[in-house]
């Protein structure tokens, strides 16, 4: 996933359209007869006997080949005084004699119409280009050339597999006009009867199940306003407490878990605006905070994609294509929910802001 430059956020999401296009033209192009002819074209053209002969037929000089050697020999042969003379005065007694004999065998060869033919292809030093290898040769080399090739060979059965091991298993792109029946207000606790919509002291804003909350054109926003009210707050002394707060705000978890797999890829895309902190977080009944997937000083007017990948060795995050960290720990072997919040540390001075989530999406790895 990583590159030495982070991609634009609307080129790394078309990166990641592109996976699912990628594995259908890779396999659509696997079992296209273009494909069947390169392979077998390639088997030919690469093997040791097909270029021994295309080197021999590029490179052998024609008075190297037999047919030159013969030719050399003959026009020799045509300068003895013995066949000049019987050339000349063609008497049947000079065939006896040796030099004669032998010019005659030579021109009794050289006149027969396989060897023309073999000196004629061997003579012509564009020999190779006349051959039926070399039309194999052409087309194997215009199919390498081929679009859907040079695709198919960019990538490699153990990529694509890889993609492919890959599902949907749960996912939100906030359409509609509320928030999706999977999600609840609040905390996530093992029991109902616990009080899941509450603050903390030690923070500046009060949650409001859901009224600080607006989902429209595929977004969900979490808004932070300035408004005073008076709200249930955790004490870490006294427990849970009606306290006094100067912002509002809003908390959500999903109520089926989104994370049940060893190994699998969590992936949002986010911005927001104001001094305001922003928790994505897994989490489980028995624990508010497992494992956070932004950072923890998130501050991303423009949309971003942030990543998690996990499996049983090393978690990895990312922003767009880019490592953040990477810690040698896996997730807990418990069913994980998301928990999405914005809140003002106590330490912190006030501001309003607003959290935007265009999608969430969670794979998980076969």
């Amino acid at each position: 996933m990583q590159t030495t430059k982070m991609l634009s956020t609307s080129a790394f999401e078309q990166w990641l359209a592109n996976q699912t296009a990628t594995i259908a033209r890779y396999r659509e192009v696997e079992k296209s007869p273009l494909l069947a002819e390169y392979n077998t074209l390639k088997k030919i053209v690469e093997s040791e006997d097909f270029q021994a002969k295309k080197t021999q037929l590029l490179t052998t000089k024609y008075n190297q080949t037999q047919e030159g050697k013969t030719m050399a020999k003959y026009h020799s042969m045509k300068w003895n005084i013995s066949v000049i003379l019987f050339n000349l005065f063609h008497k049947e007694t000079w065939k006896e004699k040796t030099e004669v004999a032998k010019y005659l065998e030579l021109v009794a060869q050289i006149q027969t119409p396989e060897f023309q033919k073999s000196n004629a292809f061997w003579k012509n030093p564009k020999r190779w280009y006349t051959t039926p290898e070399s039309q194999q040769d052409n087309r194997y080399m215009a199919l390498s050339k081929h679009a859907d090739i040079c695709f198919y060979n960019a990538h490699t059965q153990e990529e694509i597999t890889e993609l492919e091991s890959y599902k949907l298993a749960w996912n939100d792109e906030f359409d509609g006009t509320q928030m999706a029946k999977h999600w609840e207000s609040g905390f996530l606790y093992p029991s109902k009867d616990f009080q899941a919509n509450h603050s903390y002291t030690s923070e500046r804003q009060a949650y409001t199940k859901g009224q600080n909350t607006h989902v429209a054109n595929s977004v969900l926003s979490l808004t932070t306003r300035k408004q005073s009210t008076t709200a249930p707050a955790w004490h870490p002394t006294k427990g849970l407490m009606m306290h006094p707060f100067a912002f509002t705000s809003d908390v959500w978890h999903s109520n089926i878990p989104a994370v049940m797999s060893k190994k699998g890829v969590l992936q949002i895309k986010v911005a927001c605006v104001g001094k305001v902190r922003h928790a994505i977080c897994l989490v489980s009944p028995k624990s508010q905070n497992v494992l956070s997937i932004l950072p923890s000083n998130l501050m991303q007017k423009n949309y971003v994609v942030y990543t998690l990948v996990w499996n049983e060795k090393e978690t990895i995050w990312y922003q767009n294509n880019q490592e953040l960290k990477r810690e040698i720990k896996s997730l807990p072997a418990t069913p994980l929910h998301l928990l999405l919040r914005s809140y003002l540390p106590i330490d912190q001075v006030g501001s309003t802001g607003l959290l935007n989530i265009d999608w969430i999406r969670v794979y998980t790895k076969a």
